[in-house]
């Protein structure tokens, strides 16, 4: 069972993103978030504190049981195209909240599911179910 997750967003989207965490915190779940303080709309960012970042990111992603994309209109940068990648090699759950642009972030999504449906949702995926073959 889905006890824990980390949201994975562009800065972009951290709007979305703050009501998928506050969706999922109701349903009860661990939720670790990108760190809105760093959003560069909001403050430059160095190369060297986004090799910091994304490394704690992956430390994250690798203790929660899966990870919860914002993908607005199907976008995924290239971070969070990363951490997918990483979450997938990991063997966590990985779930979209818009069907990915891409295509092969479409072949590692394990279920597409709206952002206000999520909290339910991520109780119903089967964890030993997931990339049997797309998404649910």
């Amino acid at each position: 069972m889905i006890s824990s997750v980390t949201i994975c967003s562009s800065s972009k989207f951290y709007d979305t993103a703050r009501r998928a965490e506050e969706i999922l915190r109701k349903a009860g779940l661990t939720v670790y978030t990108p760190r809105y303080d760093y959003s560069e709309e909001q403050v430059r960012v160095g190369e060297s504190d986004k090799i910091r970042l994304t490394r704690e990111f992956l430390d994250k992603v690798a203790r929660y049981d899966a990870v919860f994309v914002i993908a607005s209109g199907g976008y995924a940068g290239v971070s969070v195209c990363i951490e997918v990648g990483y979450a997938v090699g990991q063997g966590k759950v990985v779930v979209f909240s818009e069907e990915p642009a891409e295509f092969a972030l479409r072949a590692l999504a394990d279920a597409v599911v709206p952002v206000d449906e999520i909290g339910d949702a991520l109780w119903r995926i089967d964890r030993d179910a997931h990339h049997s073959g797309g998404p649910a």
